[in-house]
């Protein structure tokens, strides 16, 4: 009993392992260069960034730089971009229409290089 025992949980740690391995091959990790001024852009362009199958979206105000770190089998890169245009955000991949640009604080206009605050 204790052998069948024994083997019921090798086999139950097997799968688990393997299932762990499967889902750490289907993470991908991008970058996208976003426009924006602040802190306030900052959670902006970080909150609009998770759609789902993003697991982490971190943007850098000095480097303009957004590391996004996703499941691959469930959204891209693209996908993260056009979410980030819709909050009114540019990216080298999208860019921001103007109606969603307008909605964002006056404060946060990167288009116009204007910020009054950090």
């Amino acid at each position: 009993m204790k052998k069948i025992t024994s083997g019921i949980i090798l086999s139950m740690l097997l799968s688990i392992i393997q299932t762990g391995a499967y889902a750490q091959k289907s993470l991908k990790t991008d970058t996208l260069t976003v426009l924006g001024n602040c802190g306030m852009c900052k959670e902006r362009i970080e909150e609009a960034a998770y759609v789902k199958g993003v697991k982490s979206a971190t943007w850098n105000k000095s480097s303009k730089i957004l590391t996004v770190v996703y499941n691959n089998d469930k959204t891209d890169v693209d996908k993260v971009a056009k979410s980030i245009a819709a909050a009114g955000h540019d990216s080298h991949r999208h860019k921001a229409a103007d109606i969603a640009y307008k909605k964002i604080p006056a404060c946060c206009a990167y288009r116009t290089g204007t910020c009054d605050h950090d």
